[in-house]
């Protein structure tokens, strides 16, 4: 009997010890919200490359997975994502960025990260703004809204790099080109620390700009080639062709060299064949790179 005693005891002791060993059951299922964040990340990654249609395809799958699950700060991601793909084309397609908005708002007051997701809303408001070209637009305001709400990303470095690079962007648009470099060039160290390829090359293109509105033809040119090293590594090829582009303007300027010149018609001409590598839609791009190569004396 003591035996058969004996035996239950370390069979009890053993089913505890298997049922304690069990790993805790998960409280959220998140297959779905899974799903919706990579869409969401190759919508984003194909309005950096230019490919629209694309983005706009992943943003509607996610926008209805984000639903499924009332995923509110999910469906803000998404509102803003759609911001950034119709400030892309060119005009922008502001009211549609704007209704797009409005939608962000509203979720934004909805989600969990209510005061992350205010700020983000604040930045893309900003960005309309710039997009609007409105000569009357109230910058020195919005660049005050912006800091105040910068404080709430400081421990998100994309976001943080995507406000300093959205005040160089109103500062470009004020002519201050110094201060909105300094701003690009804050962004840039933030996209490089944390490996963003696509945004340090487009970081750069920007401070290229900036440089070259300055009158700083050597630095812009300079900014222009660490852009082109980093397109290249994001393998970019809309932005690749725009910076082949944009290298031919600046080697033009002022009073070019026979040097920059046979340069800036090498620029125009391998821009072109970028382009035209690539199709897509991207001929025109590559007619207008050839058109400007033919241009030159």
């Amino acid at each position: 009997m003591k035996k058969i005693e004996y035996i239950i005891i370390i069979l009890l002791i053993a089913l505890s010890l298997s049922c304690g060993s069990k790993p805790k059951r998960e409280m959220q299922i998140t297959t779905i919200h899974s799903n919706a964040n990579e869409m969401l990340e190759s919508a984003n990654a194909s309005i950096l490359s230019g490919e629209y249609d694309k983005a706009s395809y992943f943003l509607d799958q996610a926008s209805k997975l984000a639903m499924t699950v009332d995923d509110y700060d999910l469906l803000t991601s998404v509102a803003l994502a759609y911001i950034s793909l119709n400030l892309s084309y060119n005009p922008p397609l502001t009211k549609n960025a704007e209704a797009y908005l409005e939608k962000a708002k509203v979720y934004a007051s909805y989600s969990v990260a209510a005061d992350k997701n205010a700020a983000l809303c604040a930045m893309n408001e900003a960005r309309i703004i710039i997009a609007e070209q409105d000569e009357k637009a109230d910058y020195s305001n919005v660049i005050k809204t912006l800091e105040k709400y910068q404080k709430v990303l400081k421990n998100d470095p994309y976001n943080e790099a995507q406000f300093e690079s959205t005040m160089g962007d109103i500062y470009r648009v004020q002519k201050k080109y110094d201060v909105a470099e300094a701003s690009y060039t804050r962004a840039a160290k933030l996209y490089t620390d944390n490996s963003y390829l696509s945004e340090i090359g487009i970081t750069w293109y920007k401070i290229a700009q900036v440089r070259s509105l300055g009158n700083k033809k050597q630095p812009a040119l300079t900014a222009l080639d660490n852009a082109i090293f980093y397109d290249r590594a994001a393998e970019n090829t809309l932005a690749l062709g725009t910076d082949y582009y944009v290298k031919g303007i600046i080697l033009l300027k002022g009073s070019p060299t026979a040097a920059e010149k046979k340069e800036a018609k090498y620029a125009f001409t391998h821009s072109a064949e970028i382009f035209t590598a690539a199709g897509n839609g991207m001929e025109q791009m590559a007619q207008k790179s050839l058109d400007a190569a033919a241009e030159i004396e």
